[in-house]
């Protein structure tokens, strides 16, 4: 866990430089519980979902197992600092349309967590304790990924949006790919793995990111090899704000849109 706390150390130096239009740091000192108790639980708090519907709210755990084609790959994605929104419903739309199964976990939903940011004119206040979030936000990705291996699903693949992204980032799983929506190269005491293919889309322009670094792309970093980094300058912090970011990610993971 030390080497997270000086990952996250760092992630917290570079943000309060951040410039008040972008992203504003107030940090806070929420604590919480990562115990196998709320971890080991944590896939019951999730939605899942079968097919590519409008109408589909989700399913609970127990009758996804039950109707999931489990030969088909299942996304694993994770929220961005304000909970579960409209990117949330546009990224699962895009991943059930590939024929894809897909989680949609809401750390919200464990009773000690809520929203750790606002946005207001454009300008996002983060006030959320990332030396303590991100690793509880990792622990239970990992959780979800044993879950779901354990009850057969064989091809995993995980995304995340915003400070789901970050979190992309740093958990240490071996998965099938790794997708990070809208977020830039964070610092992390040591590369992501060498077994796991990562695609970053992220906006030079993000309105909600530092424009002034470039939003720190990863392709190109010593010890990234294993990263593709797809950049645009639309002034957005949609998951797809770019169009073509939807043919990328086809693209990287070597599949078509389903009829």
């Amino acid at each position: 866990m030390k080497p997270i706390l000086i990952c996250l150390l760092a992630v917290l130096a570079l943000t309060t430089q951040m410039p008040a239009q972008a992203q504003t740091l107030q940090g806070g000192n929420e604590q919480y519980d990562i115990s196998d108790q709320i971890i080991q639980h944590s896939h019951e708090r999730s939605k899942y979902f079968v097919k590519s519907s409008i109408f589909d709210l989700g399913m609970s755990h127990e009758e996804f197992l039950k109707v999931a084609d489990k030969s088909k790959p299942v996304v694993v994605h994770l929220h961005g600092c304000s909970g579960i929104g409209r990117d949330e419903w546009e990224i699962k739309s895009f991943y059930t349309g590939l024929g894809f199964n897909f989680v949609l976990t809401n750390f919200l939903n464990r009773g000690d967590a809520s929203v750790s940011c606002t946005v207001s004119n454009r300008s996002l206040t983060y006030h959320g304790n990332l030396q303590t979030r991100l690793p509880a936000r990792a622990k239970e990705l990992v959780h979800h990924i044993d879950w779901l291996r354990a009850n057969g699903f064989g091809k995993i693949i995980v995304t995340g949006h915003s400070e789901g992204g970050m979190i992309m980032q740093v958990f240490r799983t071996s998965v099938e790919a790794v997708i990070i929506h809208s977020m830039a190269c964070i610092p992390t005491p040591k590369p992501p793995p060498k077994e796991n293919r990562y695609l970053q889309l992220v906006s030079t322009n993000d309105p909600l990111l530092d424009p002034r670094r470039g939003t720190y792309p990863c392709e190109g970093r010593p010890g990234y090899e294993n990263f593709t980094t797809s950049l645009s300058s639309v002034a957005s912090h949609s998951p797809f704000a770019d169009p073509r970011w939807k043919d990328t990610v086809r693209q990287f993971l070597g599949v078509q849109e389903q009829d």
